[in-house]
């Protein structure tokens, strides 16, 4: 499936500008990302309080999605706006009606590479 694909609805156009947070760590879970034009940097703050760079997003590159996937209640990470942006913006319940559609093998294989995403990420931070 490509961004093309999506039915009509499903997801909203978004843009921020260089240095705007898109979402800060610890802030409710709302919406996932496409990244259309710029680039956004990932960062998450270390148990001493250092913002520790995790990764730089790219036109193409989805991200946000592991909080929907995970159900979780708030952001793992913090995500800036490095340069003008146009998102994709992908709604929490659209994304929740499309996963409850999905066939149960596809749910588990998601649910299993969320959790050991989550739990490498989670050793990044820790180091």
């Amino acid at each position: 499936m490509h961004l093309q694909d999506l039915p009509p609805g499903t997801c909203k156009m978004r843009t921020v500008e260089a240095g705007d947070i898109i979402f800060l760590e610890g802030q409710p879970v709302d919406n996932a990302y496409v990244i259309l034009k710029g680039h956004a940097d990932v960062v998450a703050q270390s148990p001493s309080g250092d913002l520790i760079p995790l990764t730089r997003m790219y036109p193409g590159e989805l991200f946000g999605e592991i909080a929907l996937l995970t159900n979780a209640k708030a952001r793992t990470a913090t995500v800036m706006a490095a340069d003008r942006c146009e998102l994709l913006e992908i709604n929490h319940e659209v994304f929740e009606v499309r996963l409850a559609e999905a066939h149960p093998l596809v749910r588990f294989m998601l649910d299993h590479v969320t959790r050991r995403l989550v739990q490498l990420t989670g050793k990044v931070v820790k180091e």
